[in-house]
C-alpha cells in the first residue's frame, strides 16, 4: 500500500516516461494499469481512496472529457433507475442536493451526505496524464491535490460544473472536468 505522498512520488518517478503495454481493453484500462504498476494490483473499485488517503485518476485524454468522481445511491426519493434518461438536472438548497426532472425533485441527498462522500473518496487526489499509442502507454505527469474542501464540490454542483448519469441500481454517477476537480483542493502541486 502506498501510504505517503513521498512514496507516491517515488513510485511514479519509477514508472514515468517509460513505455508500458496495455493488455486490457476496458474503458479504464490505462487507470487499471497505472494502479498495477504503482501498487501491484487494481484497487480502483474500493469505496474509498485508491491508496492510503490518496485517490488516483489516470487519463489519456486529460482536459477533453469529464472524470468520474464517484457513484452514490440517493438517500431520498426514488431509485436511480426510475429517472434514468434525459431531462434530469441537479439543484442545491441550503441542506440538500436533488435530482430533478421537469423541475420536480425525484431523488436526492443531504449536503452533509455528499460532503462526507467526497471526503471519503477523494481526501487527496493524484491526477495522472498519459499518452497512449496503440497498445502502449507512457505516464507523463502527475498533479497532486491535497485536502479536499467539500464545500467547493457542493459549489461546483450549484454552479452547474458537475454532471450526473443515472446508473440504475448502482446509483448516480457524479462527473466533472479535471480542471474543476483540481479546484476542490486546498493545495495543488
Amino acid at each position: 500500500m502506498i501510504n505517503t505522498f513521498q512514496e507516491l512520488h517515488n513510485r511514479f518517478d519509477a514508472i514515468a516516461h517509460s513505455t508500458h503495454n496495455v493488455t486490457r481493453t476496458s474503458a479504464g484500462a490505462v487507470g487499471e494499469l497505472f494502479e498495477e504498476l504503482m501498487q501491484g494490483e487494481i484497487v480502483g473499485n474500493d469505496r474509498g481512496a485508491d491508496f492510503a488517503g490518496i485517490n488516483t485518476e489516470a487519463k489519456v485524454h486529460h482536459g477533453s472529457g469529464v472524470t468520474t468522481v464517484f457513484t452514490f445511491a440517493p438517500s431520498s426519493g426514488i431509485s436511480a433507475d426510475v429517472v434514468n434518461g434525459h431531462g434530469h438536472s441537479l439543484t442545491v438548497s441550503a441542506d440538500s442536493v436533488n435530482v430533478t426532472v421537469d423541475g420536480q425533485a425525484v431523488a436526492g441527498w443531504t449536503v452533509a451526505e455528499l460532503s462526507a462522500r467526497i471526503v471519503e473518496k477523494m481526501p487527496n487526489l493524484a491526477i495522472v496524464t498519459a499518452t497512449k499509442s496503440n497498445s502502449t502507454v507512457t505516464f507523463d505527469r502527475m498533479a497532486v491535490c491535497r485536502n479536499v474542501i467539500a464545500s467547493r464540490f457542493i459549489d461546483s454542483i450549484r454552479n452547474g460544473n458537475v454532471v450526473i448519469e443515472m446508473r440504475g441500481s448502482r446509483g448516480v454517477t457524479f462527473r466533472a472536468m479535471p480542471s474543476i476537480i483540481e479546484g476542490w483542493f486546498e493545495v495543488l502541486h
